[in-house]
């Protein structure tokens, strides 16, 4: 077992030493990652625990790569979605786990290239989301999204989000998006701010492929950290991943119940008290 985490978060060092005591023997424990970084890891743990929040956890299957390692996400942030378990939890749902009890469920990743005259330049595995975003100097951007080879539309405005299900309720849901079940295998096209009254967003199967051919400069993002400078021309493609991300969660806690937890889904608003 490996322990990742942020420890900037407070607690998190402390919560690492009381799990290594915790678990004991019981397991192999090969150390404790407490600096963030994405940087690929190159032990080869049968379980990774992360003490962080949503952003450790996509670091955390950056730099797993390939391997389809269970990831058991401790939230120390402030929403916790893929980082859904409690620290008050951590203990209770490690051992449903190790007891073969544990809930995982297996989250669809994507794949995306950044092309420039006909050569690769980036290549890369997404959990949450590809942002097309327009340059610093405020001219807004196009981009031309074509399914299967077949044009769709041109959106013209600050940028699009390619979001995968898991990361439906994250920039895609601050966009306009909407929120996808977790377990689905789709995608959503989320325009930013669009220049256009016709753009809304479109929900594709995740079998599909996708090529968004940008006319400007620009910048492009993937799970909110890895950023690639856009020239105009560039070409963007994205397809299904054959990489999977296993999440371990809590049982006790499912996703509707996160999300009513969390963003108060459902809630009616509470009236306040003129002064």
């Amino acid at each position: 077992m490996l322990v990742l985490g942020d420890r900037v978060k407070e607690e998190v060092s402390s919560l690492a030493r009381r799990i290594r005591k915790h678990l004991g023997e019981r397991v192999d424990f090969q150390g404790s990652d407490l600096a963030r970084r994405w940087t690929p890891i190159t032990s080869n743990p049968d379980l990774v625990v992360v003490l962080g929040g949503d952003g450790a956890v996509l670091a955390a299957s950056h730099r797993l790569g390939p391997r389809r390692v269970p990831v058991l996400g401790v939230n120390f942030g402030s929403v916790g979605f893929l980082a859904g378990v409690s620290p008050q939890r951590a203990m209770q749902v490690l051992d449903q786990v190790l007891d073969g009890k544990g809930k995982c469920e297996d989250r669809a990743m994507m794949r995306a290239k950044v092309e420039r005259n006909g050569k690769v330049l980036l290549d890369t595995h997404i959990l949450n989301e590809v942002v097309i975003s327009r340059a610093s100097s405020g001219r807004l951007i196009s981009a031309d999204l074509v399914v299967d080879r077949r044009p769709v539309c041109t959106f013209r405005g600050d940028g699009l989000i390619i979001s995968t299900a898991t990361g439906s309720t994250a920039y895609n849901l601050a966009a306009g998006g909407p929120i996808l079940s977790p377990s689905l295998d789709a995608w959503v096209v989320t325009p930013i701010a669009p220049h256009m009254l016709s753009a809304r967003p479109l929900v594709l199967p995740g079998h599909r492929s996708a090529l968004i051919h940008v006319g400007e400069v620009g910048m492009f993002t993937a799970d909110g950290h890895q950023e690639f400078q856009l020239e105009a021309d560039d070409r963007i493609r994205v397809e299904a991943s054959k990489r999977r991300f296993r999440l371990l969660v809590d049982s006790n806690e499912g996703f509707y119940a996160r999300l009513r937890g969390k963003l108060h889904w459902g809630a009616t608003p509470g009236l306040t008290n003129p002064a």
